[in-house]
């Protein structure tokens, strides 16, 4: 097999992955592999309430709302404290946040749009707050203490290709230690085709200093990912992968 560690390469250990979709939720330290099906996904309110602010989560949108539940389901899975309602403490870490979107807000922006065509007056203005691709990623960075890099890109069909790489090249040469990167999407209709399903997935990406990661855990690694920024693909413990989706897959099937 062709050596993958060339010269430039980026390189980072998977330390936890927690998904939410129409399916159901889980972690990876659950030992379950992640469903994708037609559907409303439900995002699991046990969770979420024991999160800073979780009795405020009800106001959030159901997009901002399974983003938010992945988001702490693998920092959660990889060792991390998170604040809690009765704790306004929490680990000491750089983190950075970087999630790939296909359906974006969209919903939330016609629900909004609809109450502005009721009564412009009386338009929501709970709503509005929700109306950008990047709101999420603020309420997430409130609860989870992300200082670092926080980006919402758009892309034509889920994968999360994007945000991987990109997460991959935050670790190398910008100021984080750990960045989280992952997938949302809540599509307008429910009985549609792979890959549109509505759902969150993310995982959290560590740095790797001289083979091991740039912290004590108590969680062992899943994976090693890498890629060459010159180069199509990604490879997993020196097996080749396309994006985020296949990367949980073939972690799930290890």
């Amino acid at each position: 097999m062709k050596n993958t560690r060339e010269r430039g390469q980026l390189n980072a250990q998977v330390t936890g992955f927690g998904w939410v979709t129409a399916a159901g939720w889980g972690q990876g330290r659950d030992r379950g592999t992640p469903l994708w099906e037609a559907g409303e996904p439900q995002p699991p309110t046990s969770v979420l309430q024991n999160l800073h602010g979780g009795s405020r989560f009800g106001r959030l949108d159901l997009f901002s709302q399974i983003g938010v539940a992945a988001v702490a389901l693998a920092l959660e899975d990889a060792g991390y404290r998170h604040k809690t309602e009765s704790s306004q403490t929490t680990d000491s870490h750089d983190l950075g946040l970087i999630c790939a979107t296909t359906s974006s807000c969209k919903r939330t922006d016609y629900n909004f749009y609809k109450t502005v065509q009721e009564n412009p007056r009386l338009a929501s203005p709970g709503l509005f707050v929700y109306t950008l691709a990047t709101s999420f990623l603020g309420e997430a960075a409130l609860r989870f203490a992300v200082e670092g890099v926080s980006l919402a890109l758009i892309e034509p069909q889920p994968s999360g290709s994007d945000a991987l790489r990109l997460g991959l090249e935050q670790l190398s040469f910008g100021d984080e230690d750990v960045v989280i990167v992952g997938v949302c999407n809540l599509f307008e209709k429910t009985t549609i085709k792979a890959p549109f399903f509505s759902g969150a997935l993310f995982l959290v990406l560590e740095k790797v200093q001289n083979g091991r990661n740039s912290r004590n855990t108590r969680n062992s690694c899943y994976a090693s990912i890498s890629c060459n920024p010159k180069k199509n693909g990604f490879y997993y413990n020196n097996q080749t992968c396309t994006d985020i989706l296949s990367l949980i897959k073939m972690i799930c099937e290890k």
